[in-house]
């Protein structure tokens, strides 16, 4: 090498000098190349990171757009469900209150013109004095029923706490219930008919608020009843439960009214067009009571046919003889 050296560079001493020199050139473009090619890749993961943030960015700034969107819809369809939902209840509760004017109104009238003509002695003959005794007794009662549905519903919807539950004999409560619409009845021209299966198990409960269910559940079997029908109210026992059975040959209520029955204030159409007077009120007392006996109360109906109520209570573990 160094004879080569020699005849291509001159002098041989030179040679410690130039071979170090190319080896560092070497190392140098060796680093170079690398630091090249480094400084290339840290640019493109760089710019690739930079279009993934940007992407991502992008992104997640549409999915929030999308977002809020979404809860803005939603929160415009919740105002506008509770809006109707408002006007919906204003426009029972006005037809509530206008139904029960009118079934006040109506017995008033015929007390004050009775008393009157009472008063005035227009009416002196023994018979027609007895008669306008029983209407004046028989309009005073169908204002105290009146009184007392609106004063059960606004009780069994006040979150009031119930009274305690003791023994109740379901036949008295019937029988009870049953007796406070005889005269009802038969001034509509209705028979009403109990069929009693045997003697029945005890229940606990509220008499009081069991006998009010039934009679609810009889007098509308009563008042949406044509003249020389009847109403037939049956017990039985299932299991561990007891069942009562009213049903009638009226009206009937549609499909389409069925599934809101029991809601405060809704009356089915068939009633409406037959502008049988009411509150529609007593259906959802009767479902207060029978959910807080933990029973259950059914409807089956067919329109022009009639309307079958069943109502079921839990047997109590009391025994017969703690009535």
């Amino acid at each position: 090498m160094r004879t080569w050296f020699t005849e291509h560079f001159g002098h041989p001493d030179y040679l410690w000098l130039v071979v170090p020199t190319i080896l560092a050139l070497n190392v140098f473009f060796w680093w170079a190349m690398r630091t090249k090619q480094n400084l290339i890749r840290q640019f493109v993961a760089a710019r690739l990171v930079d279009n993934l943030t940007v992407g991502f960015s992008a992104s997640r700034q549409k999915a929030r757009v999308a977002l809020i969107v979404v809860a803005v819809v939603l929160l415009v369809v919740l105002i506008i469900a509770a809006a109707q939902r408002q006007q919906r209840l204003a426009r029972q509760q006005m037809e509530f209150v206008a139904a029960v004017s009118h079934e006040l109104r109506t017995p008033l009238a015929v007390i004050c013109s009775a008393g009157e003509n009472l008063a005035d002695g227009v009416v002196a003959d023994g018979p027609q004095v007895k008669r306008y005794g029983s209407l004046i007794q028989s309009e005073g009662r169908r204002l105290h029923d009146m009184v007392e549905r609106v004063l059960e519903f606004a009780g069994v919807t006040s979150g009031a706490p119930p009274r305690s539950h003791t023994a109740v004999d379901v036949t008295r409560v019937i029988a009870d219930a049953i007796g406070g619409l005889r005269a009802e009845a038969s001034d509509r021209g209705v028979t009403i008919n109990v069929h009693m299966n045997g003697s029945l198990p005890v229940v606990r409960g509220d008499a009081d608020a069991l006998r009010s269910a039934v009679q609810n559940i009889v007098g509308n079997a009563v008042k949406y009843s044509s003249a020389g029908t009847t109403v037939d109210v049956g017990t039985d026992v299932s299991g561990s439960r007891v069942q009562i059975r009213v049903a009638d040959r009226g009206l009937g209520i549609d499909a389409d009214d069925l599934p809101h029955i029991f809601k405060p204030f809704r009356r089915g159409r068939r009633a409406m067009e037959a502008q049988i007077q009411g509150t529609g009120i007593g259906l959802s007392v009767v479902r207060h009571v029978v959910d807080a006996h933990h029973g259950e109360v059914r409807i089956d109906s067919r329109p022009g046919e009639g309307t079958t109520v069943i109502v079921e209570l839990p047997v109590s573990e009391v025994s017969d003889t703690g009535v």
